[in-house]
C-alpha cells in the first residue's frame, strides 16, 4: 500500500516539457541519510512499503542469482532491524497491512516462485503457483493482497493476477480483455482492488485498468498510443488516490512515444509527459493529490520528480561518496510527513544499500 508525504516548495523554471522545478539548497538538506547497522552488506536494497509510521519494510538481496541471501529489514518504529528469511531468493517487492501481517514475493533458481509471509512473529514461505516471476504485490490495512506474476509481461507476454486466501497465494478470478498483460496493481481495501495494463488486437496496443467494487470487476479503456505489439510501451506502476484521482505510469520502453503520467479524474485521461522524457522506475502519492517518480539517476545521489497535479519538481537526495547512485523505490510513513526512500550505491565492485528520509 503506497503512500507518500508532502514535499516542499522549489523554485520553478519553464522548459519544453512544461514547468518543472528545481530543488533549493534548502530541500537538498532536508533530506537526510539513515544510518543502521542493518544495511552493513555488499547487496541491494529495492523495495520498501509502510502500513503506518511503526510498521515498515525493505528488502533487497546480496550474493550471486544462483545462491542468493535474502535481505530483510524491518522499522519497528524505533529502528530499522535486520531479520532472518526462512528461505534464500531474490525478492521483487514486498507490501505491508500493519505490524502483524506482511508479504514478500521473489524467485530463486531452485524454487522458482517464492511467496513470504509475516504473521506478527515470524516470516514463513507460502504456497505461491508456478505462474511466471512475481514483480509486484499491494495490500491494504484490512488485509486483502493481491499479486501479480508474468514472463516477459511487460513487453506483452503472459500475466497472471494472484490474490491472497489467508494461508496460500492463488490465481484470480478476473474477467481479463484478450492478449492482455496486466503490469501494475493497487490494493484499497477488500471491495476496491486496481489493475493496469495492455491489450492488443494484433495491430495497436491499448491501455485498460479493471477495478473490482466488492460485486464485479468494470473496465476502463485508457485513450493514448502505446505502440504496436512489436514496440510497446508499458503501464509500470499506478497510484490510486481516490476513485476520481488515479495516476499511470506510463514507460515507452521502445515505443515512439514519450514517457508519461495518465491521470484520471473520474470522467476524462490527461497525458502528462515527464521532464526530460525521464522514465519513472518507482511511483507513489505524495500525500496530497500529486505523485512522486523515481527516474533513472546518473549521479552521487537520488533523483525525486514529484508532479503535484499543475507542475513538476526535481528533488535530490543526499550526496553519496562511495560511487554511482540508483534509487529503487520509496514510500509514504503513514502518521507523518516524512518520505523514505531505498536504493544502492556502487563503487569498486561494492554495492552499498541505503536508506534515505525527506520530512
Amino acid at each position: 500500500m503506497r503512500r507518500k508525504a508532502m514535499l516542499a516548495t522549489a523554485t520553478a523554471v519553464v522548459c519544453g516539457t512544461g514547468t518543472i522545478a528545481v530543488a533549493t539548497p534548502a530541500e537538498a538538506a532536508a533530506w537526510r541519510n539513515v544510518g543502521t547497522k542493518a544495511l552493513a552488506y555488499n547487496g541491494s536494497l529495492d523495495r520498501v512499503d509502510f502500513a503506518d509510521k511503526g510498521a515498515g519494510w525493505a528488502v533487497g538481496a546480496q550474493g550471486s542469482m544462483f545462491n542468493p541471501t535474502t535481505m530483510i529489514v524491518r522499522w519497528n518504529g524505533r529502528a530499522w532491524v535486520r531479520q532472518a528469511s526462512p528461505v534464500g531468493f531474490v525478492p521483487t517487492d514486498v507490501a505491508a497491512a500493519g505490524a502483524k501481517r506482511a508479504w514478500i514475493v521473489g524467485f530463486s533458481l531452485r524454487d522458482r516462485t517464492v511467496g513470504l509471509y509475516w504473521n506478527g512473529t515470524r516470516w514463513s514461505k507460502v504456497s505461491y503457483p508456478l505462474v511466471g516471476m512475481p514483480f509486484q504485490v499491494s495490500a491494504s490495512r484490512d488485509g486483502t493482497a493481491y499479486s501479480l506474476a508474468g514472463i516477459d509481461s511487460s513487453a506483452g507476454g503472459l500475466s497472471s493476477v494472484l490474490r491472497w486466501n489467508g494461508k496460500a497465494w492463488i490465481k484470480a478470478n478476473v474477467p481479463l480483455p484478450p492478449s492482455s498483460s496486466v503490469t501494475a496493481v493497487e490494493v484499497r481495501g477488500r471491495n476496491d482492488v486496481w489493475l493496469a495494463g495492455t491489450t492488443t488486437d494484433g495491430i495497436k496496443v491499448t491501455a485498460f485498468v479493471q477495478r473490482w467494487n466488492g460485486r464485479s470487476w468494470k473496465r476502463t479503456n485508457v485513450p493514448g498510443p502505446m505502440g504496436t505489439p512489436a514496440y510497446r510501451g508499458v503501464i509500470h506502476r499506478m497510484v490510486v488516490l481516490s476513485p476520481t484521482n488515479v495516476y499511470l505510469d506510463r514507460v515507452s520502453q521502445n515505443a515512439q512515444m514519450p514517457n508519461a503520467l495518465l491521470r484520471w479524474n473520474g470522467k476524462t485521461w490527461k497525458t502528462v509527459n515527464t521532464p526530460w522524457n525521464a522514465a519513472g522506475l518507482a511511483m507513489s502519492s505524495d500525500g496530497r493529490s500529486g505523485v512522486v517518480l523515481i527516474p533513472v539517476t546518473n549521479g552521487d545521489r537520488s533523483r525525486y520528480l514529484h508532479y503535484n497535479g499543475s507542475a513538476w519538481r526535481t528533488l535530490y537526495g543526499p550526496v553519496r561518496k562511495n560511487g554511482k547512485v540508483q534509487g529503487g523505490d520509496l514510500d509514504h510513513r503513514p502518521g507523518t510527513r516524512g518520505i523514505v526512500g531505498v536504493g544502492v550505491s556502487s563503487a569498486q565492485g561494492k554495492n552499498s544499500p541505503f536508506i534515505e528520509y525527506f520530512g
